[in-house]
């Protein structure tokens, strides 16, 4: 019996359809077998990274530093890129941005910078807390005393004033390197041995470096 053209052409198209369907379907039904196949639980199965528990706190040390150093030097930065001179809304902006890395380092309630609202914002000074660990202590002086300093930077770069600009600007760095200091120093994180390297001073109290297994003495 003949087909006509037109009915072959429709046949050949359905069955192309079909056996593309059928790849296709074939290639989507794949990954859903192999996922059905796939322990769910080998992540969790696999055993934990030694020492884990105490290499984890280190890591969130130095991300602290990370996070206190990014948002001052792009403040220090805006303030030196304009001359000494920085609008209400770029200090509002550095302010959110310094006030966000200080909140999980060692502070007193209510130490938080204020947004400032006008050309001079009123930053609170607070007194350092009194801390049980010598290390935490360090480092909340140390906070304090940076808040201190980005509050006088902002209100002269806001009122323009050069010389006190160029003085603010240095007292900025030097109490973000205190910061960064004391977050090695206070305790938590191994020696540098670099050969070369001075030895770091200990805080008195501080809580000594955990022991990595493995890990060189």
């Amino acid at each position: 019996m003949r087909i006509s053209r037109t009915a072959g052409l429709v046949v050949s198209s359905v069955a192309c359809g079909v056996l593309a369907f059928g790849s296709a379907g074939g290639a989507i039904a794949a990954p859903a077998t192999l996922a059905a196949e796939s322990p769910t639980d080998s992540i969790a199965a696999q055993d934990a990274l030694p020492g884990a528990d105490k290499l984890t706190p280190q890591v969130k040390l130095l991300s602290e530093m990370a996070g206190v150093l990014n948002p001052v030097t792009e403040l220090l930065d805006a303030v030196i890129a304009g001359g000494g001179k920085l609008p209400a809304a770029e200090a509002a902006k550095h302010t959110k941005a310094v006030e966000e890395a200080l909140k999980s380092l060692p502070k007193s309630p209510g130490t938080a910078l204020e947004v400032p609202a006008s050309p001079s914002p009123d930053l609170p000074s607070v007194a350092a807390p009194r801390a049980a660990d010598a290390g935490l202590e360090l480092k909340a002086k140390a906070v304090v005393d940076l808040r201190a300093k980005v509050d006088t930077l902002l209100k002269a770069a806001q009122k323009g004033d050069a010389a006190k600009v160029t003085e603010a600007v240095t007292a900025t760095i030097t109490a973000t390197l205190n910061v960064v200091v004391s977050i090695v120093v206070g305790g938590g994180l191994p020696a540098p041995n670099l050969e070369g390297l001075p030895a770091l001073p200990k805080v008195p109290g501080a809580a000594e470096a955990p022991k990595v297994p493995g890990a060189p003495v």
